[in-house]
């Protein structure tokens, strides 16, 4: 499995925004010295192995976020609340498309990751996103996607929006299900 540079690049974007351009370049020459594929420049195309993207985000959240998890759910919140307002999903959905956008998200993943499978089943009163097939499972891809969803059903006006995690890499599962009820 690997992680296109997107990713990296996205993660760059946000480190530098809430920590300085300073702070993220110094912690990316350290990090370098330990990972040394982040010693080179990374291209939106680069595929990055995906253990050392992991150990990349394992190292942010230790250094930045005193290794709380939920950090990785903000990451989500905060690159859906971008991709929406200025990035490259502005255009696609209004506020309301609510359903568009869950049955959008598949697409997401697989211009992030080169392997596994984010799917969307819709049903009458909520939405089940599921993660699966992933070759190394991480908490990162759970909490970061689904966190994703969240920001981006919250930012396209989603009302009484909550969610129930059915099964999680937090949990212990082997796959990922998550139930999103909206109105």
């Amino acid at each position: 499995m690997e992680v296109k540079g997107v990713a990296f690049l996205a993660r760059q974007q946000m480190m530098a925004q809430s920590h300085g351009e300073a702070t993220w370049k110094s912690f990316l020459t350290d990090f370098a010295k330990k990972e040394p594929f982040f010693a080179n420049p990374i291209m939106p195309v680069t595929r990055m192995p995906v253990e050392a993207f992991l150990r990349l985000n394992e190292e942010l959240l230790t250094r930045f976020y005193g290794g709380n998890q939920s950090a990785w759910w903000q990451f989500g919140i905060k690159s859906a609340e971008y991709a929406l307002s200025q990035g490259q999903l502005k255009t696609m959905f209004s506020q309301g498309d609510l359903r568009r956008f869950l049955l959008f998200t598949p697409g997401i993943w697989k211009g992030y990751f080169t392997a596994g499978d984010l799917s969307v089943n819709p049903g009458q009163d909520s939405t089940d996103l599921s993660i699966t097939n992933v070759p190394r499972p991480h908490v990162y891809f759970e909490l970061s996607v689904m966190g994703f969803a969240h920001g981006g059903l919250n930012y396209l006006g989603a009302k009484n929006l909550s969610h129930q995690v059915i099964k999680g890499y937090t949990k212990g599962d082997k796959d990922v299900l998550y139930r999103f009820n909206v109105s």
